[in-house]
């Protein structure tokens, strides 16, 4: 019964998950999110689900903060403020949506025990290969996520890989196609060029200081120098402030005594099984299962050495049933809970029946295994536990004596940094683009350091939390408004650029030229050519990616052909091809690439065609407005 998911999880399945874990995903699929609970508006509709302003303006974030992390001091946050990004938000949330109604439809579901079987199989949840449920509560916990959560989205996941796995293995591919792409792709011409450097043409461009006041005039935006403050900041973190707590010994030994048990390897119990599967709506094959299974219990109970041979023979689990019913070792968390409280409810050798949602399961209690670790080698995990719960409890309080001194002593941060023994920092110069290092990439911290209010009084900015358990207060103490830059300022710059654009056109212009006296028969006199060399879509021979693709794009059909490209340092090639290699359509490696590249190509047109059928099969209506409002 298992077996399927057993297998899966160790392959591409697992590394799906796998990259679920290790790259935060956006934050599809909470029950919030389509629900009309709590007083959320409604502002989109699919089908029967609704998508909540809340659930709207959380991915909005969530996106955002994604954006954030990824791009760093490359971040703007005008872009996440833009109606394309939020529109982008709204359609993928839609869609995603639709696809999941699509997969209900279709009766596509993932069990308890399927979930449990891939989690206990993942390695960033394992400890000595084995699933550790502490570490597992750990790895989440980083992330901020739930085992709850993380486990309805790994659910939904599944599902929807159930839903489009089907479509995007079955693209069909065209051996005629394959052998077509593959003589094209494998083509090489032979080509030689004569280059019009930028030097050549230099001298024949002037650019007037009246076209220098025309740029400016044009592009004014162009040399505006941005906003800019200078703060000093000083931030109040749990992790800092667990840093500081001084412990006891006896606190450390309490600790020990209290929870040993947990501290160790979690416990684990190894047990067998006889399933007589029935389903569940079906009363009368779940009433001849369980006569079945209280009939094999009775008999196990006169003969129980014969567990493992009844397995074999009567287990419709396959997976199980091969090894005589034996399912390993497991901790809690990893059968459907039925299954579970039976197992670490019973002694070593009992044997009980047990009614899940497969059908009635005999189980044998095999063993338990699982010790309590010395203090010595716990010890810094108690510290740092105990060092963060004493520092949680008073995280509370210090965030508010932090606000409170923050706000009534506005004028400075000294009493707040002395009164919580924090440091007072200053940043350098910054503005709204570019964003800085943490704390400052915050959108929320910067809207406020850049509020006028604050830059005028160079008051305290009311503190901004930046994380789950850290908040940062500032204050302004430079000020650098925001400038037209003056001609005189960027003459030069623009000076430079109109040359470059000048000279490139010009360059340009004298090789089109030459080529169409080329086409004519007419070679212009002291036209030097390049050594010869085949090039290639896969051989460029040092070539820039636009000159390949000009080369492989001129018509052969008579030689030689000439074709022109810009060239990277601003002047210009004048290619000639001279010759045409084709490709050949068996050559393995190439075949094989292209083969996998067509593949990929239908099967994500098959899956837009997907998703596309699903959208039509629900009614999408998103509430009027919604996207050009700031959420």
């Amino acid at each position: 019964m298992l077996e399927a998911i057993r297998k899966r999880s160790q392959g591409w399945f697992a590394k799906i998950i796998l990259a679920l874990i290790t790259i935060p995903f956006a934050l599809w699929g909470i029950d919030a999110y389509f629900s009309t609970g709590g007083g959320n508006e409604v502002i989109a509709e699919v089908g029967d689900s609704g998508i909540t302003r809340q659930a709207y303006t959380d991915m909005l974030k969530e996106q955002a903060d994604r954006m954030r992390q990824s791009m760093g001091t490359n971040f703007d946050p005008s872009m996440t403020e833009s109606a394309e990004f939020r529109e982008q938000v709204m359609q993928a949330m839609t869609e995603e949506e639709a696809m999941m109604q699509e997969a209900l439809a279709a009766g596509l579901q993932v069990t308890d025990a399927q979930i449990a079987s891939i989690l206990q199989r993942l390695p960033p949840f394992q400890e000595d290969g084995k699933f550790s449920p502490e570490r597992y509560k750990r790895v989440l916990a980083q992330r901020g996520f739930t085992p709850a959560y993380f486990e309805y989205q790994l659910r939904r996941d599944i599902v929807l890989d159930m839903l489009r796995q089907p479509v995007v293995a079955g693209a069909l591919l065209s051996a005629t196609s394959a052998e077509l792409v593959t003589k094209i792709a494998g083509q090489r011409r032979e080509v030689s060029w004569h280059e019009i450097r930028p030097a050549e043409v230099a001298s024949q461009v002037n650019v007037a200081d009246k076209d220098i006041q025309a740029y400016y005039d044009a592009h004014k935006t162009e040399h505006v120098e941005p906003e800019a403050v200078r703060v000093e900041y000083a931030i109040l973190s749990l992790d800092e402030q667990a840093k500081s707590i001084e412990l006891s010994e006896k606190d450390v030994q309490d600790f020990y005594a209290a929870n040993a048990a947990s501290l160790g390897p979690p416990e684990e119990r190894s047990a067998s099984h006889i399933l007589i599967a029935a389903p569940q709506e079906d009363a009368g094959a779940r009433k001849q299962a369980k006569a079945k299974a209280e009939a094999l219990f009775a008999a196990l109970q006169k003969a129980p050495a014969s567990f493992a041979d009844v397995a074999k023979r009567e287990s419709q689990d396959e997976g199980s049933a091969a090894q005589g019913g034996s399912l390993g070792s497991f901790g809690r968390g990893m059968m459907v809970k039925p299954f579970e409280e039976a197992v670490f409810a019973m002694k070593p050798g009992e044997m009980r029946v047990v009614e899940t949602e497969f059908g009635y399961h005999l189980i044998r209690l095999d063993g338990v295994q699982g010790k309590t670790p010395p203090l010595a080698s716990v010890r810094s995990q108690i510290e740092n536990e105990l060092r963060r719960q004493q520092a949680q409890r008073q995280y509370a309080e210090a965030a508010e004596n932090f606000s409170n001194i923050v706000y009534e002593q506005a004028d400075s941060l000294k009493p707040a940094a002395d009164a919580l023994k924090l440091s007072i920092r200053t940043s350098e110069w910054m503005t709204r683009q570019g964003l800085p290092a943490e704390p400052f990439n915050s959108a929320k911290l910067l809207d406020a350091i850049f509020a006028a209010d604050v830059i005028k009084s160079r008051q305290n900015v009311e503190p901004v939390e930046i994380g789950r358990e850290s908040m940062v207060a500032a204050r302004v103490i430079d000020h650098r408004p925001a400038r037209q830059k003056p001609i005189a300022e960027v003459a030069a710059d623009i000076r430079e650029r109109l040359m470059a654009e000048q000279t490139a056109s010009l360059a340009a212009k004298i090789g089109q030229s030459r080529i169409a006296e080329l086409n004519q028969g007419n070679e212009p006199a002291g036209l030097g050519w390049s050594a010869f060399k085949v090039i290639g879509r896969q051989q460029p021979e040092g070539l820039d990616a636009k000159t390949v693709q000009a080369i492989m794009r001129a018509d052969a059909s008579r030689l030689p052909a000439y074709v022109g490209t810009p060239a990277p340092d601003g002047g210009y090639r004048i290619m000639r091809v001279t010759r045409v290699i084709e490709g050949a359509a068996g050559e393995p490696m190439l075949r094989a690439a292209v083969d996998n590249g067509l593949r990929q190509t239908y099967a994500r047109a098959d899956a837009v065609a997907q998703l596309e059928l699903a959208k039509a099969a629900q009614k999408i209506e998103i509430k009027p407005g919604v996207l050009e409002k700031k959420q």
